[in-house]
């Protein structure tokens, strides 16, 4: 029986659970399971980030795209507090992490020592694993048992280290634990799968609404909607699960979704849930019947009148009701909701097609179309960014990935990372917002050095836009939502990639094909309409209120008006 170090015998337990890249910055604190990982580098690669919060955003963003545990570290202290933003997103987005944070070494912890934070309570809050290792011959165990976790929960594990314990040796023994893992799947429960067959048979008006976990059941999804001729609405991180130009779409819900989709909800009778918690119960029927499907038993009524509840796999839920539903082949239901969108897409279509200065975002929105692959994986920034390229981006058979439930700004470039990092020979393109990328923007120069020859597009409106339209809706004046300009495209160029200022609708069909052609990192900077709105896809009656309220404000309050869409958008949106 040999010894062997606690860190390299963790590194070899990574190794054997398929962790093969870890985000972070190396530091004191963390020092001895970074030597650990450099001992191992030809199987596990260490990306050095600008930002710890790029780091775990990046890890949850590869978590999402991939299903395997993403990882991240960093120090104790300052370092542990910067990762918190993308451990949330990992944790409301429910993917797996594993974060390892630095600290100080055991005999001085409550000494007040530099840097000593309480990194166990700090992480309490976000972790589904939360352990300070406390000694060598434990810590292999410990991060066997987090990751474990971390995979069955789906959700954040985070190990505080002291810097003296990866150091320790103990029997080389350790490397025997057993890193098998299945995930638990609830079975399907035969009455439960009967009774919706009969709710879904006797149902005029269902639509179905599918969520992030119905994106591993694209074949299921599909076949079953055609089985029984319903509209399909997705939820923001459910876009993708079924193709945009499939006769069945009908778009996303709330407020960055379609009218045909809430003209659809208002009216129907059953509505059929699959993977998604989706919040907002204001945008789903009214009285409707429902059913509801999820892998979590908790997720079932939660935020709906669920008549009936299926625990299981969606796959095989969609499997099992296409074969036992009565074929519906002819449905006048369907076929309203198909002419509704077919008017929505000639609305988007027309947005699509203006070539005015200044350029209106939904113009950019065709340019990246233009130019994206099949295979492209879209990471959507949160602001405007997301209502335009929710509504605007044709997703078929691309991947699309965003902060969907945490909604933090700045996901956008660490996406594309991800992307690029794990994916080498798939297009990423980042969508940013000037606001959300100016808050990451230093990672930019991450993708030059590890030479990642990823896409980055911002709408550069010199404004917190979606701020803007917050406040106007609530019938508040603007304010605190400008910004001075960036040109980002020579920051680009700065870094060592390329840059394009856009600020012209003619200069668009160039920038975006340079791009596309590039072997380094692209910044388009593209000078967007600022007035451009990014109006629900059905204005409720408290919103009209909202911006009623404003006008009259601006106007008795001596404020300058802010210039309001034109009257044909307004109607759109509201009638």
């Amino acid at each position: 029986m040999g010894k062997i170090k606690a860190s390299d015998a963790v590194v070899g337990l990574f190794e054997k659970w398929g962790i093969d890249r870890i985000y972070g910055i190396p530091g004191d604190s963390i020092d001895t399971m970074v030597e650990a990982l450099r001992k191992q580098e030809s199987k596990i690669k260490f990306y050095t980030v600008r930002h710890e919060e790029v780091a775990s955003m990046a890890a949850s963003a590869y978590a999402k795209l991939t299903g395997k545990i993403g990882v991240c570290l960093a120090i104790g202290g300052p370092g542990a507090i910067h990762l918190l933003n993308g451990m949330y997103d990992a944790k409301m987005d429910h993917v797996p992490m594993l974060v390892l944070v630095g600290h100080i070494p055991s005999k001085l912890t409550g000494t007040d020592y530099f840097q000593e934070v309480n990194t166990v309570d700090l992480f309490k809050d976000v972790a589904v694993y939360n352990k300070e290792v406390t000694s060598a011959e434990s810590f292999p165990a410990v991060a066997n048992q987090a990751i474990r976790t971390a995979y069955q929960k789906r959700g954040v594990a985070v190990l505080s280290i002291p810097d003296d314990v990866p150091t320790g040796e103990i029997s080389d023994q350790a490397l025997q634990l057993n890193t098998v893992f299945e995930k638990k799947i609830p079975g399907l429960v035969e009455d439960d799968l009967s009774d919706a067959v009969a709710l879904i048979n006797a149902a005029k008006n269902p639509v179905i609404l599918a969520g992030v976990g119905s994106k591993h059941a694209k074949k299921e999804l599909k076949a079953f909607a055609e089985r029984i001729s319903a509209p399909v609405a997705v939820t923001l991180p459910g876009k993708g699960a079924l193709p945009d130009e499939h006769p069945n779409f009908i778009g996303n819900i709330g407020k960055i979704g379609t009218k045909p989709a809430y003209e659809a909800m208002k009216s129907a009778d059953l509505l059929i849930m699959v993977g998604t918690d989706y919040p907002y119960a204001a945008y789903l029927p009214e009285g409707a019947k429902c059913v509801q499907i999820d892998i979590d038993p908790v997720k079932i009524g939660k935020r709906y009148s669920v008549t009936t509840g299926i625990v299981g796999d969606a796959a095989e839920a969609l499997t099992y009701l296409t074969s036992h539903v009565t074929p519906v082949s002819d449905r006048p239901f369907l076929k309203t909701c198909q002419e509704h969108m077919a008017k929505w897409w000639s609305w988007m279509d027309e947005d699509k097609e203006n070539k005015k200065t200044p350029i209106a975002p939904q113009a950019v929105m065709k340019a990246i179309q233009s130019i994206a692959d099949d295979n492209a994986i879209f990471s959507v920034d949160v602001g405007t960014a997301t209502v335009w390229s929710t509504r605007y981006l044709h997703v078929t058979n691309q991947d699309f990935i965003v902060s969907a439930w945490l909604g933090t700004m700045g996901c956008g470039l660490p996406g594309a990372i991800a992307a690029k990092e794990a994916f080498p020979d798939r297009q990423a393109i980042a969508i940013c917002g000037d606001g959300a990328f100016a808050m990451v923007m230093q990672d930019f120069s991450t993708a030059v050095h590890y030479k990642w020859p990823l896409i980055v597009v911002i709408l550069n409106n010199k404004q917190l836009s979606f701020i803007k339209y917050e406040q106007q809706s609530a019938g508040q004046l603007n304010y605190g939502i400008n910004f001075g300009d960036i040109d980002y495209a020579k920051f680009a160029e700065a870094c060592g990639g390329k840059g394009y200022r856009v600020e012209k609708y003619d200069q668009l069909h160039d920038a975006f094909e340079g791009a596309k052609n590039s072997d380094v990192p692209v910044i388009i900077d593209v000078s967007v309409n600022a007035d451009a709105a990014p109006l629900p896809g059905k204005i409720v009656m408290d919103e009209a209120k909202g911006y009623a309220k404003f006008a009259s404000k601006s106007v008795l309050e001596n404020h300058k008006l802010e210039k309001m869409p034109p009257m044909k958008d307004v109607v759109r949106h509201f009638l």
